[in-house]
């Protein structure tokens, strides 16, 4: 008999009582201090660019087998009766006899064991290539190191950015939240004022109507306030919907402009030029004998063991040479030069671009700086507007739509100073970073 939908939910019920309550998730306190200081090391920015580096570094790790001996050991079995095998495993366990000649037994050997013990070792002498792909590798894993170093600019320029658009966000809820208390008092002084027959049925439908308004704004800027903790909390590390207590304001400071330092992307650029260079000598490279040495030592005994048997060596140089690879060498070099040149183009590029970056941040700016001592005069005003308007209300010397327009006028002057405030944040923190700076 199956179980009906009461008993699945009785038993649903059940499991939730003995699991108890979840508990809920302590909101984070951050600074941005703090904020800064998590995402260098949490971020998926920053994870990625450190995995990169250590990729590179590797990489480059590897590379020093163009200078450092190869040492390997193997130990093997075999039976065999192939006549060339006998004769060779017998002379190497130095069990060859005067009968082992005869004819018969040169030809149709009984089968022979051999166990194999041999130590071997490898050194580079001269490896062209792989002198070349060492010093490739060595500059990719510099340009990765300041790639990393650049990634966490950028990281904390993002960080700074979304904290403060969180403050931002949230302080716009404070300033809709004033305003609509405010615009609720004025209501009620409407609506005092018409039961006192002072008034018209106008003025309280339109107190309203401004009461609605503010309600729809209150809405989508605490909206707006929950992307933007999201977004704070993913460039964290954290996951989406945790509550977060910020401790610094957006409160300006009168910091001076940075002084200019070399921009790790550039530097990073730098270094992958000269990679490619170095690919490019490696492609070269191709034409030039290499020469390595060698040398092992083996054991051979008919018994199962390690190292048993009668001992042997042997030791070697040897020079290779292949002038001609059937034109993919001539392929990888005007790949490599073709790549080089790439590189160096968006190097060019990249220079280019940081000049404009400096320059335009520099005016930005000086631009937002000047647009928030415009807002902050502009709201000195119609504060002192708003209150004038008021009283004037009040005594019956002006109509409700002057006094709703001046609050709403007031209202406005307060985001704008925010916004302003919040562009001369970021403005600050962008010179920073294009300076090649770690904004803070």
């Amino acid at each position: 008999m199956r179980p009906g939908p009461a008993s699945v939910l009785l038993l649903l019920g059940l499991l939730a009582s003995w699991a108890g309550p979840v508990p809920a998730q302590e909101p984070i306190r951050l600074s941005l201090e703090e904020a800064l200081d998590r995402a260098a090391t949490r971020s998926p920015a920053a994870r990625a660019a450190r995995w990169e580096r250590e990729a590179r570094e590797a990489d480059a790790l590897g590379a020093s087998a163009a200078f450092l001996p190869q040492l390997g050991a193997e130990l093997g079995g075999l039976r065999t009766d192939d006549p060339v095998a006998v004769f060779g495993t017998k002379l190497r366990q130095g069990r060859f006899g005067q009968a082992d000649f005869a004819i018969d037994a040169l030809n149709f050997p009984a089968p022979v064991t051999d166990v194999s013990t041999t130590l071997s070792i490898e050194q580079p002498v001269f490896q062209p290539m792989a002198l070349s792909g060492r010093r490739a590798a060595r500059a990719g894993a510099r340009a990765a190191r300041l790639g990393q170093e650049r990634t966490a600019q950028v990281v904390a320029f993002e960080v700074l950015r979304a904290y403060y658009g969180v403050r931002l966000a949230a302080d716009r809820v404070a300033v809709l939240q004033e305003s609509l208390d405010a615009a609720g008092e004025t209501l009620a002084q409407v609506e005092k004022l018409r039961r006192e027959g002072v008034v018209t049925v106008v003025d309280g439908q339109l107190a309203r109507s401004r009461v609605s308004e503010l309600a729809a704004a209150m809405a989508s800027a605490q909206a707006a306030a929950t992307a933007q903790t999201d977004l704070l909390l993913h460039l964290l590390g954290e996951n989406p919907g945790r509550a977060v207590v910020l401790t610094d304001s957006l409160a300006l400071t009168d910091a001076e402009a940075p002084d200019s330092l070399e921009r790790a992307d550039l530097a990073a650029l730098r270094a992958g030029l000269q990679t490619q260079e170095a690919n490019v000598l490696r492609a070269r490279s191709q034409w030039l004998p290499a020469v390595g040495a060698f040398g092992n030592l083996g054991w051979h005994d008919d018994d199962l063991g390690v190292a048993n048997g009668p001992r042997h060596w042997t030791a070697g140089v040897v020079v290779r040479w292949s002038p001609f690879r059937g034109l993919s060498d001539v392929g990888m070099l005007r790949r490599a030069q073709a790549e080089r040149e790439a590189a160096r183009a968006e190097l060019e590029a990249a220079e280019r671009r940081a000049r404009a970056e400096t320059r335009a941040a520099e005016a930005e700016r000086e631009a937002a700086r000047a647009g928030f001592a415009a807002a902050d005069a502009a709201l000195a005003q119609a504060s002192q507007a708003a209150r004038a308007a008021s009283s004037r209300y009040a005594e019956g010397a002006a109509i409700i739509t002057e006094l709703l327009a001046i609050r709403a006028a007031e209202s406005s002057q307060r985001l704008a100073r925010l916004q302003a405030l919040y562009q001369a944040r970021v403005a600050d923190a962008a010179l920073v970073l294009a300076l090649g700076g770690t904004p803070r």
